[in-house]
């Protein structure tokens, strides 16, 4: 059972199989894989796969002879080529073909051309080979020196041209077979591009069309295949590419009829694939690859053995060239080269020839016609010969009997194919070629088409210098390389009518004779002369024998059948022409290439070129036939249309740095008026129980803030009193002596809420109040107040801004008050008025200066002391002798006489007389006392009563009194004006200096004689008291009293110089290192590019066209990316910090980061206004460049060709250029910004535009990214310091997001804001370094630095905070609690970004430091004092042996906290580590005998107690300023083994300027110390 199931099982598989088999055997016939042709032709020849490929080489048949023997043109020394066109090749046209060649044949020719030859692009770069246009030609009519007709070399092999023995070679860009490139494209993505993709069909315009091929045109080139596009000469401007048809030939649009046969082989295509369906069924591919391969078949054949022969030779009307068959018969006899041709040979290459494509193959250019006839439908009896539609301006109308012009139809191709199409077919089969000679028609010799700049060129001048340009040798060379002797000039001339002239143009040189000359001039009646008939030969055959995929090659696995061969020979053009378009039988003759005696339909008559109009017959009537003219040649300025935008662009760029500076200004100016009005503040409203206290805000000036205020009417003292809300006295009024009305001011629009009170001799007291009401309340008080006092008033209205100008302002009056003291100088000095600046006063203003009377406070103001002290109080009432209750002119001068005059006994009189109030001649103990305290008051001072006792000792003691005695006046000059002090109070006297006055008395300035505390004033006394303090510790014995002797300089100024310029090198050289290295590299990078663009880039062509402007601006540009890449690093302040605390501090000057940022920032703008300029040059020079050059050397930008890149399109059209111009205006607004002005004025502005920062680098990196010139180069300097910079800025976020609550925050004196807040979580920092911090309620994103001024083990942190510039004002006012009407007011938050470090930090690295403070530049070594305080009570070594701190003030009293710091740091340094000396420069400038009285009694108290009388401090004050080049000079003196000392300063510009000029002088003396100065300015 199992086994018959098994046999009928394999029964039944035996029977399926012999029935399957027939079917299986047919499928795999149908699929029997075809190889197709390859389109770039790689591997046709197997055994060399890039034989015959895209872009081989043209090969030579002869040897190059180009001029160098390398790459440069051969023929230097041969004539014009315009000139042996003249002569040679110009002659009567309008006469017809010898052989009857017809038009057919000529333009059938030029697509061959385009089938197996494309040498037309240029190099890239754009290299020019230019024809001279002589003088009288007709392209120069205005006989020009300089005109050139342009010519761009071709493209070669960039591997060739470089020796010798590797000269230049050209390329041909297509394959040299007849594969089918002039229909199916140059590449698989053009096929693609013009394929249906439906039954094996290119695609057609009409889809209703399929099926009806004569009807069928191609698709338009709506997806603008990039065709040759070049302008129509006869319209002078360039035209859009999509209104070509989509083809295969790039070049297929050069004219009608070459158009014509691009349409007709479209046609055939389709008309096959359509025959093939029944076969192939709708597999599109194989329909398409199947028609492919047939088509070219019968191109293949059309080509070789219909159109060669009749091209190559016609002896009759019926023989024609013999060409050889493909395979020769075994038993043919064969002799000479040609035996080498017998079937495909892979040894036989394919390679289009140099003398083929430069010369031979342009023997075709003496058969082109001017033009042609235009055939309709019909027979021979009626030939309907028609009139073009080409509608040409500006030409003849007449008969409608007009051809085609041929130099009017370039690049307007599509037009009358479109329309007459089957006409120009059938003209093409009637209009005979021109005669068979060397004579090339005007439409070609004087008419070709050219570029926009060139519109009509010389076809002939073409050919020779082309030839020339490939290296070609002489005529006679190459002939004797094809085996042909050299010809005489009889006999190569003989066709000329006066040959001589061509022999004289050649010098009678056969040498020189150039190739397409001599071998047209060969030319006869059959055809081409012998050289070019064997150049041409030559060339067919080896691409018919080297063709694997030859029709007739049956070997290739791709061959057709015998039958499909024999029906692909049966082809021919005619056939083709009859089944694809409407063109009936008897309308062409059978030979389409001849029209012989007998054909249908011959021509009128020949076309002429010279002549208008003809008299032709047509249709057996005589007629006008008219002929158009060719339009003339053209010129073009490609920089047209870019004038306007290149000047507006460029000086738009230019003004917006002024602009933009402007609009800095104005900026500032709002902001100035935007500050003042925010100094005018709202009145506060607060209850207050005593009805004589009156709260309001004070208008103190135009220039000045408003502020709150109490005002008390005081009726026991006869004054009004202003304070500000905490009770600090601002200003009164003093009506005691006021004998003159009291005037009201009171404003009349508005709240009506103003009062002004105008006192005689007094500024005006301008009230604001928070309504009328309380207003009107305040001026009943005062009307009553005034009642009391029996003071008369008188009220007036006038507006709020009338109020504000016609005010009495301190402002104003110090104006006058200036002028005053000038004038008190002239009088007691004897000056002369230019001195003191007062020589153009006017008598108005004398007489008022005369007049002016001071009051009190402007009394007290004038000496720079207190109205409500008691010195003051006793020389006002001094110096006021008629008790008037003011100091008059007069009154003030005899005290000034006497200041500046008098001697030490008349000046120690004047003070006495102050405080002798009861005129007793005698002071007792009290009054003394009193003295002394007042004159401490002055300099906010105090004294205990012990010191106060021991003080009055001292001083009884040398005067030889008893304790507690009274003191007369011969008692008084002994303490004040005895022998040790007499010199120094003679010389007391007003700040005259300040007033004009240069002070010299015995050849030195008063004043310069009191600054030279350290080693004069101080060597007095100082040295009883220095080697003790209070608990008895012995000190060292000091020597820095003692002056140091400095080395001789180098006698000569340039020594001296040389000796300057060392030493700062020495104390700079690190810095000096770095910065020399960077700009070293800097400049190393610039000539890198530099180099680069000149010789390695050469080849790209843009130095060419820009010249080496281009270098200096990509050199420029390569600096540029390494400098804004470089600045990141300068701003990564905690990586920087993070450095400074490793051993790399010793190696680099991290300190110097800030600097170093400013000089990059400088060397980046430098280079960055190099490379605009450089750029405008650039883009001028590019934009006079036409596009199509333009486009190989920049290959990332392409354009339709019809449009040309103006300086519009580079500039605003490239994302180069866009970002270009943008980032142009970010510098510019981020640079004009960043100057002091604006920093000063307009710091938020500067702020925020320096956060441009991050447009500025995204922009750059777009910049580059557009690889206009180069590849992107920017990340390479930027992604190192992006990463650094991210990395760094992510560690500030992480600390500035954090809201810090601030703990107190005090308004103390000099507008310097103490704040106070919690020191953050990890928040780790050095003495002397600063934060960065922004207000909650000034906003977030806008941070200041500042120094610390707390110390490290402090668990918070503090800042003192100068109020100079918008931020800090507001700051001020923010933390301002008389601003907030809220008794529970809570300080704003703050944000803290930081630490950062600084020189400042540094101080404990060197064996001696010098701590220089000015002003609010204190704040950095406050924090350094309190460090060293920890430190001293720590087991802590650091490498610092001594401290030396300078305190420079007006008044220790505006810094009492650091008076503090100091006595802390006194009590706690038993290590004697810190020596302090405070230099008090207030009372010196204003009032100087005051000072010597105050200095008398320091001395006193010094000697006494150990310690200064004003401080209370062992630190040594000192009454001036103090000489730094002499103190730092003395430390070399106490410190001999100290090897380098740090200088640190921090303050005013010129505090710290005077300190580095002491270390560079310092820094000159041999075998002194290295003083390294480091400083930060305020």
């Amino acid at each position: 059972m199992y086994g018959s199931n098994r046999h009928r099982r394999y029964l039944f598989l035996g029977i399926l199989l012999l029935f399957l088999d027939p079917v299986y055997s047919q499928a795999k016939e149908e699929e029997k894989l075809i190889e197709p042709v390859p389109q770039d032709g790689f591997f046709n020849n197997l055994n060399h796969p890039d034989w015959g490929a895209v872009d081989d080489i043209l090969i030579r048949k002869s040897p190059p002879a180009y001029q160098d023997g390398v790459y440069e043109p051969a023929g230097q020394d041969r004539p014009n080529p315009f000139t042996i066109s003249e002569i040679a090749h110009k002659g009567k046209s309008g006469l017809g073909s010898a052989r009857n060649r017809t038009a057919m044949l000529v333009y059938f020719g030029q697509q061959v051309v385009e089938e197996i030859l494309d040498v037309q692009r240029p190099g890239c770069p754009r290299e020019f080979f230019n024809i001279p246009v002589p003088k009288n030609h007709p392209f120069n009519p205005d006989n020009l020196d300089n005109l050139q007709m342009p010519l761009q070399r071709s493209r070669f092999n960039q591997r060739t041209g470089q020796t010798a023995g590797n000269p230049r070679q050209q390329l041909n860009e297509i394959t040299p077979f007849i594969d089918g490139t002039l229909f199916y494209g140059p590449g698989k993505a053009w096929t693609d591009a013009i394929r249906e993709f439906k039954h094996g069909y290119l695609k057609v315009r009409d889809p209703s069309t399929y099926n009806h091929t004569r009807k069928q045109f191609p698709a338009d080139n709506d997806i603008r295949l990039p065709f040759a596009n070049p302008p129509p000469p006869a319209d002078h401007y360039l035209k859009p590419v999509n209104r070509f048809f989509r083809l295969g030939n790039p070049r297929g649009f050069e004219n009608p009829f070459l158009l014509t046969f691009g349409v007709i082989f479209f046609r055939w295509h389709n008309f096959i694939a359509k025959s093939l369906r029944d076969k192939y069924g709708d597999d599109d591919e194989r329909l398409f690859e199947e028609a492919r391969r047939r088509v070219i078949a019968h191109h293949q054949k059309i080509v070789m053995y219909d159109w060669l022969p009749r091209w190559l030779e016609i002896k009759n009307e019926t023989t024609f060239f013999e060409i050889p068959k493909y395979i020769r018969d075994p038993d043919e006899a064969c002799t000479g080269k040609l035996c080498a041709f017998n079937g495909y040979d892979s040894e036989i290459h394919p390679g289009i020839s140099q003398e083929f494509q430069t010369a031979a193959m342009r023997f075709g250019h003496t058969l082109v016609t001017p033009g042609l006839w235009l055939r309709g439908p019909g027979n021979s009896t009626n030939c309907n010969w028609r009139n073009h539609t080409l509608g040409m301006p500006n030409q003849p109308h007449g008969p409608s009997y007009r051809p085609i012009r041929l130099c009017n139809a370039f690049w307007n191709s599509r037009e009358p194919v479109d329309s007459t199409m089957d006409d120009i077919i059938r003209g093409m089969s009637s209009t005979l070629a021109e005669k068979e000679d060397n004579i090339v028609v005007p439409d070609l010799r004087e008419h070709l088409f050219g570029p926009l700049e060139f519109s009509r060129r010389d076809l002939v001048a073409i050919n020779i210098q082309r030839a020339r340009e490939h290296g070609l040798t002489d005529y006679n060379s190459i002939r004797k390389a094809f085996e042909l002797g050299p010809l005489p000039w009889e006999h190569v001339t003989r066709h000329l009518t006066e040959p001589e002239k061509l022999v004289n143009l050649y010098q009678n040189d056969s040498s020189k004779l150039d190739l397409f000359v001599g071998g047209l001039l060969e030319t006869t009646d059959s055809g081409p002369g012998p050289l070019f008939q064997k150049i041409l030969l030559d060339q067919f055959m080896r691409i018919r024998h080297g063709d694997r995929f030859w029709f007739e090659n049956k070997g290739n696995g791709y061959n057709f059948t015998d039958e499909e061969i024999e029906e692909i020979r049966k082809v021919t053009l005619r056939s083709i022409i009859l089944k694809v378009t409407d063109v009936r039988e008897g309308e062409i003759q059978e030979d389409v290439f001849i029209h012989k005696p007998g054909d249908v339909c011959r021509q009128p008559c020949q076309l002429n070129s010279n002549q208008t109009d003809v008299k032709c017959s047509v249709n057996s009537e005589s007629v006008t036939v008219l002929s158009e003219s060719c339009t003339s040649l053209k010129h073009y300025d490609y920089f047209t249309g870019s004038g306007a935008a290149y000047i507006l662009t460029f000086l738009g760029l230019g003004l917006c740095v002024p602009g933009t500076v402007g609009i800095m200004i104005c900026m500032a100016k709002y902001r100035a008026k935007q500050m003042q009005r925010g100094r005018q503040r709202r009145s506060p409203h607060r209850p207050n129980d005593d009805p004589n206290v009156f709260a309001a805000v004070e208008w103190v000036g135009p220039n000045s803030d408003e502020r709150n205020v109490k005002v008390k009417l005081d009726r026991s003292r006869k004054k009004i009193h202003v304070e500000d809300m905490r009770r600090k006295p601002l200003r009164m009024l003093d009506l005691r002596s006021v004998k003159q009305k009291v005037h009201y001011r009171l404003s009349s629009d508005g709240l009506q809420n103003i009062i002004a009170i105008r006192v005689q001799g007094d500024i005006d007291l301008v009230l604001k109040f928070l309504d009328l009401e309380e207003r009107e309340k305040f001026k009943k008080s005062v009307d009553n107040f005034l009642v009391d006092l029996q003071i008369e008033r008188e009220i007036h209205e006038f507006t709020e801004k009338s109020i504000y100008d016609n005010a009495q302002t301190k402002e104003e009056r110090q104006k006058y008050l200036d002028k005053f003291f000038r004038v008190i100088c002239l009088q007691a000095f004897k000056r002369q008025p230019g001195q003191l600046q007062i020589e153009n006063m006017s008598g108005d203003d004398l007489n008022r200066i005369i007049k002016i009377k001071l009051t009190r406070t402007e009394f007290a103001d004038a000496l720079g002391l207190k109205p409500n002290s008691i010195f003051v109080r006793n020389m006002f009432m001094m110096v006021d002798k008629n008790n008037s209750g003011f100091v008059e002119f007069q009154e003030f001068l005899d005290m000034f006489v006497v200041l500046a005059s008098g001697d030490a006994e008349d000046k120690a009189r004047l003070i006495f007389n102050m405080y002798d109030v009861r005129r007793q001649g005698k002071l007792s103990s009290k009054e003394f006392a009193r003295m002394i305290h007042s004159m401490l008051d002055l300099s906010d001072s105090s004294i205990s009563n012990t010191d106060m006792q021991a003080l009055m000792n001292t001083m009884y003691k040398t005067a030889g009194l008893p304790q507690n005695a009274d003191i007369d006046f011969e008692s008084f000059a002994k303490i004040f004006a005895s022998d040790e002090y007499e010199s120094t109070l003679k010389k007391a006297t007003l700040g005259i200096e300040a007033l004009g006055s240069d002070g010299k008395q015995g050849g030195q300035s008063v004043m310069a004689k009191k600054r030279t505390t350290f080693l004069e004033s101080y060597n007095m006394d100082h040295e009883r008291f220095k080697n003790r303090d209070d608990s008895g510790l012995q000190r060292k014995n000091t020597k820095i009293k003692v002056k140091a002797k400095s080395t001789e300089l180098p006698p000569s100024p340039a020594g001296q110089k040389l000796y300057e310029i060392t030493r700062k090198i020495e104390n700079y050289r690190l810095q000096i290192f770095w910065l020399s290295l960077y700009i070293l590299v800097t400049i190393g990078i610039f000539l890198e590019r530099a180099f680069y663009y000149s010789f390695e880039r050469e080849h790209a062509g843009l130095r060419r066209i820009a010249g080496y402007g281009v270098t200096v601006t990509r050199g420029a540009a390569s600096v540029m990316m390494f400098t804004y890449a470089s600045l990141l690093v300068t701003m990564s302040r905690n990586t920087i910090t993070f450095l400074r605390e490793t051993f790399l501090h010793r190696f680099i000057p991290f300190d110097s980061a800030h600097a170093m940022h400013k000089i990059i920032a400088i060397i980046a703008l430098l280079f960055t206004v190099v490379h605009c300029v450089g750029h405008g040059i650039n883009l001028y020079h590019i934009s006079t460049q036409a596009s199509s050059d333009l486009n190989c050397i920049f290959r990332e930008y392409f354009r339709a060709t019809d449009v040309l890149a103006s300086f519009q399109y580079w500039a605003f059209g490239t994302i180069t250029g866009l970002t270009g111009i943008i980032l142009t205006l970010i510098v510019i607004v981020m640079y004009v910004f960043a100057t002091p002005y604006a920093r000063r004025n307009l710091f938020n502005a500067f702020w925020v535009t320096h956060s441009f920062y991050i447009l500025l680098y995204i922009f750059m990196v777009m910049h580059g990214t557009g690889r206009l010139v180069q590849p992107p180069l920017f990340q390479n300097y930027f992604y190192g310091p992006l990463f650094i910079f991210i990395v760094d800025k992510f560690i500030s976020l992480s600390r500035n997001q954090v809201e810090i609550d601030v703990i107190s925050a005090d308004l103390l004196p000099s507008d310097v804001t103490a704040l106070k807040f919690k020191r953050p979580i990890n928040f780790e920092y050095k003495s002397g370094q600063w934060v960065r911090i922004s207000c909650a309620a000034l906003g977030k994103s806008e941070y200041h630095p500042f120094t610390l001024t707390s110390s490290p083990h402090e668990d918070y942190l503090s800042l003192h905070i100068r109020a100079v510039g918008p931020w800090t004002t507001n700051l001020r006012k923010t933390y301002d609690a008389n601003n907030v009407d809220s008794e529970s007011w809570t300080p704003p938050k703050v944000y803290v970004d930081g630490p950062f470090g600084e020189g400042h930090q540094d101080w404990y690295k060197f064996p001696v430091a010098v701590l220089v403070g000015g002003g609010i530049g204190v704040t950095p070594f406050a924090s350094i004092l309190k460090d060293i305080v920890y430190k001293t009570t720590q087991p802590i070594r650091f490498p610092c042996q001594k401290v030396y701190f300078l305190w420079v003030t007006r008044t220790q009293k505006q810094f009492e906290w650091l008076t503090d710091i100091i006595r802390e740091v006194e009590e706690k340094d038993i290590k004697d580590l810190v020596s302090v000396h405070i230099f008090i420069t207030q009372f010196q400038q204003k009032f100087d005998l005051r000072t010597t009285m105050l200095y008398i009694c320091e001395r006193h108290f010094q000697k006494i107690a150990g310690k200064s009388l004003f401080t209370g401090l062992k630190a040594v004050t000192h009454f001036g300023r103090p000489q730094f080049q002499e103190f730092l000079e003395s430390l070399h003196i106490e410190h001999p083994e100290a090897k380098q000392i740090g200088v640190f300063s921090c303050g005013p510009p010129p505090m710290t300027l005077n300190v580095d000029k002491a270390c560079a002088e310092a820094n000159k003396n041999e075998g002194y110390p290295t003083y390294s100065h480091h400083f930060e300015n305020f």
